[in-house]
């Protein structure tokens, strides 16, 4: 079965279970009686389907609904700020993912700050990186890519766009390398990784979820994993460490904040809940099922790691001269 199909089935069954499922009594009196968990994404994709998976095992500890409300848009700034700028009462939920942080940092100007307008409130875990290559090139493992990179010309390579995580993961693979890069950014991961089939670019950066099926369907070539071990669904693939960069870990991870101002209560009372659903044992079998690694926490284990993110991002960035000014 094609992985595509595969997380489509996960998300029309959670569809169908929070649809058909009678909530119990609101513990609060958030609007409709449901939390609102905001998707800074498009629907359909890895993220959504994490986020309904979670929703669906959050509810019977919060007493109360849990509604998925997809915002997608300019590098995820849009929904994060949508919630920043939403009411302080506990009912509205962003899932906080690694490109928003790198969002935060990337911009000078945003209408919201990452640092001060949210609570987190627990994190969830995350996916390892892929280099991805095309089969049109003659990048056929990891001594062939640095090559490229480090040839006359370097690597043309595409990204989900400027500032986007796969972006910035490149950049410092780059750099680390000391060689040079083509970039050509498309508008989204989507667009990116139809270039790479397309041949239109030589390396793409994509999460091991969007890369896998793709894969395995021959229709692009992996190189490497930034995982510390090789995953069970690609043991062929060599990873970073393997290869003599441990510090090369990039990683689409994920957590849940809230915005400044909402009641500790209430923050607990998410915290809770979504570390309880994040824990059950049938959640993390379909997590692992999509080569997710579970990384529970609560709320100072999430602030610290987006602490730490943010800094290597924003060193990266200012160490390239990448920061963008709108």
């Amino acid at each position: 079965m094609k992985f595509h199909a595969h997380i489509a089935r996960h998300v029309a069954t959670a569809l169908v279970v929070m649809a058909n499922v009678a909530p119990a009594a609101a513990t609060q009196n958030c609007p409709g009686g449901a939390v609102k968990l905001v998707i800074a994404n498009p629907p359909g994709g890895t993220t959504d389907l994490l986020a309904r998976i979670l929703a669906d095992k959050s509810r019977a500890v919060l007493g109360q609904s849990v509604m998925i409300e997809n915002k997608p848009g300019a590098t995820t700034t849009l929904g994060a700020n949508y919630v920043a700028k939403s009411r302080p009462d506990g009912c509205t939920v962003l899932t906080l993912t690694a490109a928003g942080v790198v969002a935060s940092v990337y911009r000078d100007k945003l209408p919201y700050n990452l640092n001060t307008d949210f609570v987190p409130v627990s994190s969830v875990g995350s996916f390892p990186m892929v280099i991805a290559v095309s089969t049109g090139s003659n990048l056929r493992n990891f001594q062939d890519v640095v090559a490229a990179i480090k040839s006359k010309d370097g690597i043309v390579y595409g990204s989900g766009g400027p500032g986007s995580l796969g972006h910035l993961s490149t950049v410092r693979l780059i750099g680390d390398l000391g060689g040079r890069g083509n970039h050509i950014p498309y508008k989204g991961n989507s667009e990116a990784m139809h270039a790479l089939m397309a041949d239109h670019v030589q390396l793409f950066f994509p999460s091991a979820a969007e890369a896998l099926p793709l894969a395995t369907d021959g229709k692009i070539r992996l190189i490497a994993v930034t995982a510390a071990e090789r995953l069970s669904a690609l043991p062929d693939i060599p990873t970073t460490k393997e290869l003599g960069y441990p510090e090369f870990n990039p990683r689409l991870w994920y957590g849940f904040v809230v915005p400044t101002g909402t009641p500790e209560a209430d923050v607990t009372r998410l915290r809770e809940a979504f570390m309880a659903a994040a824990n059950d044992p049938t959640v993390k079998e379909r997590f692992a099922s999509l080569g997710f690694a579970s990384e529970v926490g609560g709320g100072q284990a999430l602030a610290d790691h987006i602490k730490r993110e943010a800094a290597r991002w924003s060193k990266i960035i200012d160490d390239n001269n990448l920061r963008a000014a709108q």
